[in-house]
């Protein structure tokens, strides 16, 4: 009967570690969503600046502002969180039709002393843009484009 137990605890961690999904706060609301996403988005978008966005496999990132902000109260340059791309009431990852080809809202709540718009706001919805010709960038710079791994 141990041995059984023991098996069950481990399927239940196991399938527990291969959940990427959780809430992520925005203006005082939960919101679900995951980091369980197609590879392509995984990696470094940078732009012809020193600002830079990583997108970790485990759900944590790092944001660079191409500028420093004119808040002194901002330790160092990077922004550390933890990210997630938004899901609807059916568990899917949320999409919106453009143009130029299709814009993923996904979520940002920082984990560090640094934070957003001058360390005023701990959390910040961005939008990653992925275009027809396959060129993936982000909304909230003008140039930052997904590098190659």
């Amino acid at each position: 009967m141990k041995a059984f137990g023991a098996v069950f605890m481990l399927i239940y961690m196991w399938a527990g570690a291969q959940d990427k999904s959780r809430k992520l706060e925005h203006n005082g609301s939960k919101v679900n969503t995951t980091f369980e996403i197609n590879d392509k988005f995984y990696g470094k978008y940078i732009g012809n600046k020193s600002g830079f966005l990583i997108l970790n496999t485990d759900g944590s990132g790092i944001y660079q502002y191409d500028y420093p902000g004119i808040s002194t109260d901002c330790p160092g340059k990077q922004i550390e969180f933890l990210y997630g791309f938004i899901l609807d009431e059916n568990g899917e990852v949320v999409k919106f039709k453009r143009d130029y080809g299709y814009s993923y809202p996904i979520i940002y709540n920082c984990t560090s002393a640094n934070t957003f718009q001058g360390c005023t706001k701990a959390t910040m919805v961005d939008y990653i843009l992925v275009y027809d010709d396959g060129t993936i960038t982000v909304s909230s710079s003008d140039d930052w484009k997904k590098i190659a791994p």
